[in-house]
């Protein structure tokens, strides 16, 4: 089957199940202890009904938003996912590519494969995710080769003080120092293409950390390093030292409670991603979705606020926007599709969630994302009754 045959995310991720050996696939399926969280996301999102209006013009359909003064081909990003070579030579510069040329943004994540300066170059517009190391000296270099490099948007993840317990990953031996199990070295012969790629290529460097660790360091033992800076106990106060370095946008990914957001207004931030890292952190975190309206409450329309984990179609997105938020994100489905195909498995994925956006804001009537509010929401259960709808725009 070739990639413009696949239908949706879903479809994306199969193909992607099918080329990568299950310990690979696992690490980036999988998430914390008994991935409970995992399931809560994508029951949150399933659980937002769209209300439709009807008997409106909807033979013109707009996707485009604007985000810190820049206009966007529709409110979605590629999030943040750290070690993607092992799925795709190169897949971080692949998906920053992508993204780029269709106009969306992509996160470089802290424990990347490709450097800062690679990615800027084939993605100007990508943002940069730090993962603050225990080295205030190193921090603050990465945030300067992030400047140096002309990207305008630094988003700080808040929401890893400790490794979390991936229990998949324990299974396959898919943890440093990466002793995969015999049963998980017979598995992957049964993926021949992503095998030659792996002898071939050999495991990649985490590149922004090179240039830190020691000389001559092997990606191993460079990953070793990484491991001794992360992670760094965070508080405001290191919050306030990256403010007053960073003079771009600065975000906070990683916000679930609502005196964070307020407190994160106050701190200089100029927006937030409620996110539980997509469920691979904290088992018993709530879901993005229910803790959205809190939290976008407590920010009071000061700053954006981004939503991210359990997204899987466009129809996600766009209740995304009922629900207020200026932008959401989106990490598996991105490294299944450049995991499967990739370049073009990006740009199938980008395709697919414009088409579905486009066909969910039509059949709601709506006909420019811009206008999504809570009125093309559907009431909950608990809800149904004294609920007053929106009149109808002009």
């Amino acid at each position: 089957m070739g990639v413009e045959q696949e239908l949706s995310l879903h479809d994306l991720k199969e193909a992607a199940r099918r080329y990568l050996p299950k310990m690979v696939f696992d690490y980036i399926e999988g998430g914390a202890e008994d991935e409970t969280c995992l399931r809560r996301n994508r029951a949150a999102w399933d659980g937002l009904q769209l209300l439709p209006r009807t008997l409106r013009d909807v033979s013109q359909v707009d996707v485009s938003v604007e985000l810190f003064g820049r206009t966007y081909a529709a409110p979605f990003g590629i999030s943040p996912m750290g070690m993607t070579g092992i799925c795709r030579r190169d897949a971080d510069l692949l998906m920053a590519k992508a993204a780029h040329e269709a106009g969306l943004p992509f996160l470089l994540a802290g424990a990347s494969n490709g450097s800062i300066e690679r990615v800027a170059e084939v993605a100007p517009s990508a943002w940069y995710q730090l993962y603050v190391p225990k080295d205030s000296a190193i921090r603050k270099d990465m945030i300067r080769r992030a400047a140096e490099a002309g990207l305008e948007t630094l988003v700080v993840t808040i929401d890893v003080p400790i490794y979390s317990k991936r229990e998949r990953d324990i299974k396959n031996g898919w943890v440093r120092p990466y002793k995969p199990t015999l049963a998980a070295k017979l598995e992957a012969l049964r993926h021949p293409a992503w095998l030659l790629a792996y002898l071939r290529n050999g495991i990649p460097y985490l590149e922004n950390w090179q240039q830190y660790a020691p000389d001559g360091a092997n990606p191993i033992e460079v990953a070793s390093f990484y491991a001794t800076q992360s992670f760094a106990i965070q508080t405001w106060d290191v919050l306030a030292e990256i403010r007053e370095q960073w003079r771009g946008n600065l975000l906070l990914k990683g916000v679930l409670h609502p005196e964070d957001a307020a407190h994160s207004v106050e701190a200089g931030a100029d927006g937030i991603i409620v996110s539980n890292h997509g469920g691979r952190q904290f088992d018993r975190a709530p879901s993005p979705v229910t803790m959205f309206p809190q939290v976008h409450a407590a920010v009071a329309g000061r700053i954006p606020v981004m939503v991210d984990s359990g997204i899987m179609r466009g129809s996600d997105i766009v209740a995304a926007r009922c629900m207020g938020a200026s932008f959401a994100f989106l990490g598996r489905p991105a490294l299944y599709a450049v995991a499967a195909y990739g370049s073009a498995g990006v740009e199938r994925l980008i395709a697919i969630l414009q088409q579905e956006m486009k066909l969910a804001l039509a059949t709601m009537g709506c006909p420019n994302v811009r206008d999504c509010g809570p009125e093309y929401l559907a009431p909950s259960a608990g809800e149904q009754s004294g609920r007053k709808f929106a009149p109808p725009r002009a």
